[in-house]
């Protein structure tokens, strides 16, 4: 699929507004009027796989994209943030809780689809185990958490074609 067919958005240059845009490869987006160039590179995200009891949170997604669909905890790198930074932040956004042990797992690449935008991403995983269940979440971001067996959760996220998912728990 060519870069103009993934970012339909981009029809007019942000820079001066001319619709002479160009796409080059699978990143780049150039004016030939101003020469602005916007390169759509790779956004990196995190997940963790939680442990309580022997089983493996997952989450209930509250909206889209996904809106009701299992997932992992996690989300996006903010900017000047490391990946262990952020999936901190985001297990205590979501989760209301703080991770003491952290272990990574590894890395991998994703595609993620967003109000017709497709963003490859870096999907990094980390392992923890949690002392309790969060019961006071963010329930704008999350239905509700779900406990499963190990092998389920994985064919849970298998089911959602969660690449990176399936290269993570291989190893």
């Amino acid at each position: 699929m060519h870069l103009s067919e993934k970012i339909k958005p981009f029809k007019y240059c942000p820079a001066c507004g001319s619709g002479d845009i160009s796409f080059g490869d699978m990143k780049k987006i150039g004016c030939r009027d101003c020469s602005f160039t916007y390169y759509h590179n790779v956004a990196a995200a995190v997940a963790a796989i939680l442990e309580y009891d022997k089983k493996i949170v997952l989450i209930e997604r509250a909206k889209d994209p996904g809106k009701g669909k299992l997932d992992l905890p996690g989300g996006f790198v903010d900017p000047k943030e490391s990946a262990e930074e952020a999936i901190k932040r985001e297990i205590k956004e979501e989760l209301k809780i703080n991770l003491r042990e952290l272990r990574y797992l590894g890395s991998y690449p994703n595609i993620y689809k967003y109000k017709d935008v497709i963003y490859h991403t870096c999907d990094l995983f980390f392992y923890s185990k949690i002392d309790a269940i969060p019961t006071d979440f963010d329930k704008t971001e999350i239905e509700e958490l779900i406990l499963v067996h190990p092998v389920n959760a994985y064919i849970e996220l298998c089911k959602l074609k969660i690449l990176s998912f399936r290269y993570s728990s291989s190893r």
